[in-house]
């Protein structure tokens, strides 16, 4: 009797050390006899459901097997668990990638010479300035006066009747005679005759990217315009190359 008695407790413990082996689960005597410990898992993956499935169908009920509906829904789920973290994992890597590509994007414009709202106007090489006019509707006449930083007209230019839009304007940095006023800036402003009427419009004027501040995530993307100062990319009307 004893002889059997000990016979069964092996074969039972064998079992259920199958069991736990199956679950990845150590059972006390192995776990008494290794010298390692391994850190516990914090997460489920792949592998890790399919000990579960398998355990599962290893020991279902003969009587009441696992319907199979049941399992292709529970392998679905893990299937759309995995696909949503694969996913994650990929957008993730694309706006990384994609953040690079908009620094490497934003930082050819500097140098650029760009149109935006402003009154003061950078002399270029050749001592011309331009710029534009936005007309919010047409007009009779047009005229845009230039001046020095000390408030002394250098230049009035007549541009005439005009569309609603943009209407540019260039002047050459040359007096009445010719010669070259040598300023590094003026400012500009201009007035339009509506209706019998005259009123201020809002001027633009060309000038150089001197910096690009790189935004943080989330932030609007500005510029500093030489002359004008901080400037959004959406106030940028044109660009010159």
């Amino acid at each position: 009797m004893t002889t059997t008695s000990s016979t069964g407790s092996t074969s039972a413990q064998q079992t259920l050390d199958q069991l736990l082996q199956k679950l990845g689960v150590k059972s006390s005597s192995s776990s008494s006899s290794s010298s390692s410990t391994t850190a516990p898992k914090t997460s489920l993956d792949q592998s890790d459901f399919l000990k579960l499935m398998t355990t599962q169908m290893a020991n279902q009920d003969p009587f009441q097997p696992q319907d199979n509906t049941q399992m292709i829904a529970q392998m679905a789920q893990f299937s759309t668990v995995t696909g949503i973290q694969q996913l994650n994992t990929t957008m993730s890597t694309m706006a990384t990638q994609i953040a690079d590509n908009q620094i490497a994007t934003v930082a050819s414009f500097a140098g650029k010479t760009v149109l935006v709202p402003g009154t003061t106007a950078l002399a270029d090489s050749t001592g011309s300035i331009s710029g534009a006019i936005d007309l919010p509707n047409s007009v009779t006449a047009l005229n845009v006066q230039i001046t020095d930083q000390s408030g002394n007209v250098v230049k009035n230019l007549t541009l005439g009747a005009n569309p609603a839009g943009l209407v540019g304007f260039s002047w050459d940095g040359k007096d009445a005679n010719g010669n070259p006023v040598g300023k590094s800036s003026y400012n500009v402003s201009a007035t339009a005759m509506a209706g019998g009427k005259s009123t201020a419009q809002t001027t633009d004027v060309y000038a150089p990217i001197t910096e690009v501040p790189i935004p943080a995530s989330g932030q609007t993307q500005n510029f500093v315009v030489g002359g004008v100062g901080t400037v959004k990319m959406s106030d940028i009307k044109s660009i010159k190359y």
